[in-house]
């Protein structure tokens, strides 16, 4: 684990200290485990992946498959030739069904009151921000990312 706790630093770019103080343990912990003093307990583990959630235990602990997770972007937009019958019209698949819950207040702004300039741009990226300093990008088109 010492190997792959100093590959981790090192692709994180950060140094023993400040990933201690990142995880909440001592200094002198990391460093105990660094130099092959002290394996790692529950709680430096525990502590370790509740602030990198991407990092893959099992490969912490036992060497066994990649340093991050395998993180699945789902097709948001779909591939240009998916959307491209849809917009057309030529696609034989069932129309979607249209939401039929009610919008809350604050949604239901008609779309001729938004500005001239706002009904002329497309979207180019949807960025979504998460509490633990993660972020997923979409686009429609995915060589834009």
């Amino acid at each position: 684990m010492t190997e792959r706790l100093s590959q981790f630093l090192k692709a994180e770019q950060l140094t023993a200290a400040n990933f201690a103080d990142q995880i909440g343990v001592q200094r002198a912990g990391v460093s105990h485990i660094l130099s092959g003093r002290n394996k790692p307990g529950c709680d430096f583990l525990e502590k370790f992946i509740k602030r990198f959630p991407a990092v893959n235990i099992e490969w912490f602990i036992t060497g066994k498959g990649k340093m991050y997770k395998e993180q699945v972007m789902p097709e948001l937009f779909g591939t240009p030739a998916d959307i491209q019958p849809r917009l057309s019209g030529t696609s034989e698949e069932p129309e979607p069904p249209v939401a039929t819950t009610p919008l809350p207040p604050y949604c239901t702004k008609a779309a001729t009151q938004l500005p001239d300039e706002a009904m002329e741009k497309n979207i180019e990226k949807v960025i979504i921000l998460y509490s633990d300093n993660t972020f997923s990008a979409y686009s429609p088109n995915p060589s834009s990312l």
